[in-house]
């Protein structure tokens, strides 16, 4: 007999989480069991170097939803995403970042969005409605302006590619990240950019920000250039037909 598919996969990209991930999966399955009859957790340790995956094992051991997902090295974020998309079984997957910055009732207002009419939702952090905490002036000015490069470069009317919260409908979540290039920082936009290639429909959605961790994985300067540059490497990869 044939099991009904999962309704939802949630995607957690982890990289030398050892001191929170437990914390982040009891809050998540707290939250999500009391609203999703079938869901599952699949944490991607991405080649960390500290007790990340040995925690996360020992918390599927109780909790047989949550999946852990290794990469041998560290590959970057990007990678990791698109590794938990290939195994995930949910009608619907979404990916946040492991140190849960923005509210979790965010997730029921995706989850309406693409059990309707919507391919993809992705969080906005500059929609009215919207909520930024913690963000020092420097790191917000910088996202700034690399949104309204991606606006003149790429496409307008998304304000704001690089929020760690996006949702997909399976089918749209696979056509899209087995095309993606990109491994790092830059994979967000990559990912938009063969979405509206491929004619999907894209839902912003205001969130909540509930904190920003300091030890952020982001480095400005190095990071930021590297971003801008990937700008370039996605039109580059469209003209070589790797979209298609």
């Amino acid at each position: 007999m044939t099991l009904p598919p999962l309704e939802l996969s949630l995607v957690i990209p982890a990289y030398n989480e050892q001191q929170m991930i437990a914390a982040t999966l009891e809050n998540l399955h707290q939250f999500l069991q009391v609203r999703y009859e079938s869901f599952e957790i699949l944490v991607v340790d991405d080649g960390s170097t500290d007790e990340t995956a040995h925690v996360v094992s020992q918390f599927s051991e109780t909790h047989p939803n949550v999946r852990l997902l290794e990469q041998g090295t560290n590959q970057g974020k990007g990678c990791a995403i698109q590794r938990g998309v290939q195994e995930s079984q949910g009608e619907y997957i979404l990916f946040m970042d492991a140190d849960l910055p923005y509210d979790l009732a965010a997730v029921d207002v995706f989850m309406t969005a693409l059990r309707s009419k919507y391919d993809l939702a992705i969080g906005s952090r500059h929609m009215p409605g919207s909520k930024i905490r913690g963000v020092p002036l420097l790191r917000y000015l910088t996202g700034q302006v690399f949104s309204l490069l991606v606006a003149m470069l790429m496409f307008p009317g998304i304000r704001d590619t690089q929020c760690g919260l996006k949702g997909f409908r399976a089918e749209a979540a696979r056509q899209i990240f087995e095309r993606v290039r990109i491994r790092k920082f830059g994979f967000d936009v990559e990912a938009l950019y063969i979405a509206r290639k491929r004619r999907y429909t894209i839902l912003p959605i205001p969130v909540q920000m509930t904190g920003f961790r300091s030890d952020s994985r982001v480095r400005l300067l190095r990071d930021s250039s590297r971003m801008f540059l990937d700008l370039f490497t996605i039109r580059w990869n469209d003209l070589r037909g790797n979209y298609d």
